[in-house]
């Protein structure tokens, strides 16, 4: 497994940690594990995925909008995780 350099660096998750382990649990077919592991993820992907399907275009503000969610679930996990 590849080893986060945010969290090798910082000691705190990055909105991202747990990505490959879910990825794992999915292909293993452990979806609660996976949700586990990442929510945010497991929510954002596909919402995003519809959404684009949808628009045919990410717009600047669908854009922004998704990286300040995904930066505001970096900072709750972590202060969850405390």
């Amino acid at each position: 497994m590849l080893i986060c350099p945010f969290h090798w660096l910082t000691g705190l998750n990055c909105p991202l940690c747990g990505a490959q382990r879910m990825a794992v649990a999915l292909l293993h077919g452990h979806v609660g594990e996976a949700f586990w592991l990442n929510p945010a993820l497991m929510v954002g992907v596909p919402v995003a995925a519809a959404y684009w399907l949808w628009r045919r275009e990410v717009t600047p503000g669908a854009a922004f909008a998704g990286v300040a969610l995904l930066l505001a679930w970096g900072v709750v996990r972590n202060i969850l995780s405390v």
